[in-house]
């Protein structure tokens, strides 16, 4: 079995996937690509790039209710993906942010109702620490219309899901193969986002590269490795250390981009840190009992 530690290792492995996708992001939009048509393109490129690894491998699909399963979560992955990028036309970037990563309160909701998982007082500390220090990470200027904050509410309640039907699928499912269907999935729903809207192919080589380090790093490797995460140590802890993800794009906006960032900022940041770490120094023998549930 594999020990807590790597299985955090790995959660945190693609918390610094995600949280480097919006420098990516940015880079293919000065390029004068669309966030459909980068969505539609991540998610095709990660799936050809997976494909081959599961065929070496002679990793087994996933069959019936779990494949089922995880096509569901495909749709699931468009539908939050494409709330969150229309969101982001009708509020600002923070606000988005810090509405996107309700999802922790709401994976822990969920699990607990549904029997899946426990919350302890502990659990819950640290649920509140990390979103604290979420707000005051993704402080500042929060303007936004309602229809936006509404989307950004509801890309949260859809990740939330997605994750719960990743925690209980892929417990008996190789991830390998888990991802690549959830990726098949949403490249085919995405694709069909593009196709009605009409968007033409980039024609830059800083697009294409931008788009391959989405769809190589910040798409199979932070999914997969999710999913390994979530495997064992269960969907509400590795919720938890997600909340990491903004603080690394935060970092490398300002090691990358030149971006700033203000005393209030770090403090936030070291906030979610200091949930991490806290939640990784758990105790064992307290995690397998949970992630039995």
């Amino acid at each position: 079995m594999m020990s807590r530690q790597l299985a955090i290792f790995f959660v945190l492995l693609s918390a610094l996937g995600f949280g480097s996708m919006a420098m990516f992001a940015k880079l293919a939009y000065s390029a004068g690509v669309t966030p459909t048509l980068l969505l539609a393109l991540r998610f095709l490129l990660a799936a050809l790039l997976l494909a081959p690894v599961v065929w070496v491998k002679r990793l087994r699909l996933p069959r019936g209710s779990a494949l089922a399963g995880f096509i569901v979560m495909g749709a699931l992955y468009t539908a939050q993906s494409q709330s969150y990028f229309t969101a982001l036309l009708h509020a600002s970037s923070g606000l988005v942010g810090l509405l996107l990563y309700v999802y922790p309160i709401l994976v822990t909701i969920l699990a607990v109702l549904l029997g899946w998982e426990r919350l302890d007082r502990r659990t819950f500390l640290l649920l509140a620490l990390a979103i604290l220090g979420m707000a005051i990470t993704l402080g500042g200027d929060l303007q936004g219309q309602p229809f936006g904050i509404a989307l950004g509410l509801l890309a949260a309640a859809i990740y939330a899901v997605y994750i719960l039907i990743g925690g209980r699928f892929s417990r008996n499912t190789d991830p390998l193969a888990a991802t690549l269907v959830v990726l098949a999935a949403a490249a085919t729903f995405n694709g069909l986002f593009a196709v009605a809207e009409g968007t033409s192919l980039p024609a830059s080589a800083s697009a294409w590269m931008a788009i391959v380090a989405i769809a190589l790093f910040s798409t199979v490797i932070a999914i997969a490795a999710f999913l390994i995460g979530i495997k064992h140590i269960g969907a509400a802890q590795a919720s938890i250390i997600s909340t990491l993800e903004p603080v690394i794009t935060l970092c490398l906006g300002v090691a990358l981009l030149g971006e700033s960032v203000s005393a209030t900022q770090l403090l936030g940041g070291m906030l979610v840190l200091a949930a991490v770490v806290l939640i990784a120094r758990r105790p064992e023998q307290a995690a397998i009992a949970e992630t039995v549930q």
